[in-house]
């Protein structure tokens, strides 16, 4: 299998060494993230990221208690606290989307190499027959699908980790204006 991977990587030259290790960091990154906020549905007290339960405690603590943070409103507060889980849940999507863009550019990047190594050969040889030339053109396709599927990898992560944080910001949302609701229905009864 490890002689597999290496022909695999030794296809594209040598630029697939780090595009592999950004490969690695993609599904590293992209699947710690998925796990973790997919657990933090199931359980919230299960959590990598100690920030956005803490935020979302004390927005609801806020809620309940009607009161903010010192010198700012009410909703401010909230809003704030918020904000501040809201960076938690989506802290590892800059970094998907940088990655992305670093294999895009690296496959690019490993086209140009795979042609100027097909340029040098007719420069060296002359006349060249297609086999002379496949290795280079190989190694140009090569990299650029393997650079641009790493890319629609860590696409596809930040977009699904987006997606989970904003569920789950919604749900914080609906729990905090639960409890502002509940304490607005008990002063009324008053």
């Amino acid at each position: 299998m490890f002689d597999q991977i290496l022909k695999f990587i030794e296809a594209g030259g040598p630029l697939m060494y780090p595009m592999t290790v950004v490969g690695i960091l993609i599904f590293s990154m992209g699947l710690y993230q998925v796990c973790w906020l997919l657990l933090w549905t199931l359980s919230s007290e299960k959590y990598a990221c100690k920030g956005a339960p803490k935020w979302t405690k004390k927005a609801i603590q806020m809620a309940t208690e009607k009161k903010g943070l010192a010198g700012v409103s009410l909703m401010e507060s909230i809003e704030m606290c918020i904000a501040r889980a809201e960076g938690c849940l989506l802290k590892r999507v800059p970094d998907m989307k940088f990655l992305a863009q670093i294999s895009t550019l690296m496959g690019f990047l490993g086209t140009v190499t795979g042609m100027v190594k097909v340029f040098n050969t007719v420069a060296k040889l002359g006349m060249v027959t297609p086999g002379d030339l496949a290795g280079g053109i190989h190694e140009a396709l090569f990299t650029t699908v393997y650079g641009l599927a790493l890319a629609l990898f860590a696409w596809g992560f930040s977009y699904f980790i987006e997606v989970l944080a904003e569920r789950h910001i919604r749900v914080i949302e609906m729990r905090v204006f639960s409890e502002l609701e509940n304490h607005n229905e008990s002063t009324v009864k008053q």
